[in-house]
C-alpha cells in the first residue's frame, strides 16, 4: 500500500475486533432519542476503528534513487494510531555503499507522515564493520538520516570505547559529536576525558576533545583545554596527540609540569 511520495511501501496484516450493537428487546418501535443515539455509538466504533487498528506484523522499505533499498523497518505486536505506529521488538536496516547498520529496539514508534522513528529501551546498533551503539532512547530522522539522543550513549568501534550524554551520528557510527560529560577509553592503557563536546569521525582518522580534556596513562596525567587525536587508519591506534591551550602534566610521582601547547 502506498502511502507516500517516497515510493514508501507499507505491508500490514491487520487484525480488527468490531463490537455489535443490539437494540432494545421486547419493543415493536424504538424512540427517535434511542435511534439517535444507536447511530452515534455506531459512528463512534467506526471512528475508533479508523483510529485504532492491531498489527500482528510489519514491514517498510525506503527507497532511494534507482529504486534500490535504502533503508527498512520491521516489527512486531504492534497498533496504529491515527499516524503513528506502535512497534514491539522493532529491528530497522540502513543500507550504505559500503556497509549495512541494523538497529534493535524493545519499543518504537513510526511516523508515517516525516517517516521519523523513535527509538525506546534497549537500543543496540551495530554496523557490518564492527561498530556498536547502545543507549535506552534515540530518534532517527528520516530526512537527515541522523540518529540523536539527550541520554548517555555508548559507541565502540574496535580498541576504541566513547561513553557522552547527548549525541547525534550518522547511521554508520564513523562520524559522532558527543554533547558533554564524555569518556574515551583507547586500548590499551589510555582514558581521555573531558566536559565536551567531543568529535570523532572515523574517516579522517581524527577525535577532537574539548574543554577540561585529562588523559591519563600508567605513568601520568595531562590537562589541557582543547586535544585533537589522530589515529592510525590500519590499527585505530593513536599516532599523534595535539594540545591546545593550557597544559599540566602530572606524573605518577606527584611532579607537576606547566607547559606551553605540545605535540607528541
Amino acid at each position: 500500500m502506498i502511502f507516500s511520495k517516497k515510493n514508501i511501501f507499507l505491508f500490514i496484516i491487520i487484525l480488527i475486533t468490531g463490537a455489535g450493537i443490539s437494540g432494545c428487546s421486547g419493543r415493536a418501535e424504538r424512540s427517535t432519542s434511542e435511534k439517535a443515539a444507536e447511530a452515534e455509538a455506531e459512528s463512534d466504533i467506526e471512528k475508533s476503528l479508523q483510529i485504532k487498528q492491531e498489527v500482528y506484523s510489519f514491514k517498510v522499505e525506503g527507497f532511494g534513487k534507482g529504486k534500490k533499498i535504502q533503508w527498512t523497518l520491521e516489527g512486531e505486536s504492534a497498533n496504529v494510531i491515527s499516524d503513528k505506529i506502535n512497534i514491539a521488538n522493532l529491528k530497522a536496516v540502513y543500507y550504505g555503499d559500503d556497509m549495512t547498520f541494523t538497529i534493535f529496539a524493545d519499543k518504537a514508534v513510526y511516523d508515517k507522515k516525516t517517516q521519523d522513528v523513535e527509538l525506546l529501551d534497549n537500543i543496540v546498533g551495530k554496523t557490518s564493520d564492527g561498530g556498536e551503539l547502545s543507549t535506552d532512547y534515540a530518534r532517527w530522522s528520516a530526512k537527515t538520516e541522523e540518529i540523536s539522543t539527550d541520554y548517555y550513549v555508548t559507541v565502540t568501534r574496535e580498541n576504541i570505547s566513547c561513553r557522552g550524554k547527548g549525541v547525534v551520528t550518522k547511521p554508520r557510527l564513523k562520524q559522532a559529536v558527543f554533547s558533554e560529560d564524555v569518556e574515551v577509553n583507547i586500548s590499551p592503557d589510555r582514558r581521555i576525558t573531558c566536559n565536551g563536546p567531543f568529535e570523532i569521525d572515523h574517516d579522517k582518522c581524527v577525535a577532537i576533545f574539548n574543554n577540561n580534556v585529562k588523559i591519563a596513562d600508567n605513568n601520568s596525567q595531562t590537562l589541557t583545554d582543547r586535544l585533537t587525536v589522530y589515529l592510525d587508519p590500519k590499527t585505530n591506534k593513536i599516532v599523534k596527540v595535539v594540545t591546545e591551550g593550557r597544559v599540566e602534566i602530572v606524573h605518577k610521582g606527584g611532579d607537576i609540569e606547566n607547559i606551553g601547547e605540545i605535540t607528541f
